[in-house]
């Protein structure tokens, strides 16, 4: 508590008064000891084990009188009552049943599809499982190993036919296709992308198309020989002979230049 000197009322300085009269500012007090004890639950009702040893739990805490939580149980006397004890589920009897496992990816990327899981007969024992031969669960309704699936619904897409015949056999000809928007159940739609719509038309039989010669015996008788014209290998006669229509033709140009 504060203490002040005063004539009238009024606070003057404390050389005014008698030091040996002063009052005490403070004094100790005493509330008895702090209690701590230990604090439990009740055991849970279930064992942990289906069958056989397992373990029963509770919860364990030290605590003061007035309900505060002390650390690890440090201050409380005594040593801490167990959280759990030994417990038994009973004679461990062996069954057996259809194990499922999850379900796999959806056999579609959109639109309807399947999906498809494992299911096994297992022979169980306690927490011990092992595969068993399908006739020891044949007395059980088997889970479906396949289910429908629904993403989300398909976008309309490219189709083409195969391509055509190519217009010429030789020098540069077109080929050709059909390429029509459809949508999931076939029907015509405009909403493809046009971005990556497909080629309607490509170039084909490009090779070189051997000459034309008066002479139905002076043909062409190797696929290489624009290179022997190129190598001028024409000089020799095997080479003459072999591509005849293409060194004919090769010496005509010579003439006419």
């Amino acid at each position: 508590m504060s203490v002040a000197s005063v004539t009238t009322g009024n606070v003057v300085n404390d050389q005014e008064c008698n030091s040996r009269l002063r009052p005490q500012g403070s004094e100790d007090c005493h509330m008895g000891p702090c209690v701590t004890n230990w604090y439990f639950t009740g055991w849970t009702n279930m064992c942990s084990a289906e069958c056989g040893p397992g373990v029963q739990r509770r919860n364990v805490v030290c605590l003061t009188s007035g309900g505060r939580r002390k650390g690890e149980g440090g201050e409380c006397t005594g040593e801490k009552p167990a959280d759990m004890k030994a417990c038994n589920g009973g004679l461990c009897v062996a069954t057996h049943l259809w194990y499922t496992g999850p379900w796999g990816q959806c056999s579609v990327p959109c639109g309807n599809g399947t999906q498809r899981r494992d299911v096994i007969c297992v022979h169980k024992l306690g927490t011990d499982f092992n595969v068993a031969p399908v006739s020891q669960c044949a007395h059980l309704e088997k889970p479906s190993p396949v289910q429908t699936c629904e993403t989300e619904p398909c976008e309309p897409q490219w189709f083409t036919t195969d391509w055509s015949a190519c217009s010429s056999s030789c020098g540069k000809g077109l080929q050709a296709r059909e390429v029509r928007c459809l949508t999931p159940d076939n029907q015509y739609s405009a909403e493809c992308d046009l971005v990556i719509k497909p080629a309607q038309e490509q170039t084909c039989n490009i090779i070189p198309c051997s000459p034309r010669v008066p002479d139905e015996n002076c043909r062409d008788k190797r696929h290489n020989c624009v290179m022997v014209v190129q190598a001028r290998l024409c000089v020799y006669s095997y080479y003459k002979t072999a591509c005849c229509a293409s060194c004919t033709q090769s010496a005509q140009r010579a003439k006419r230049h």
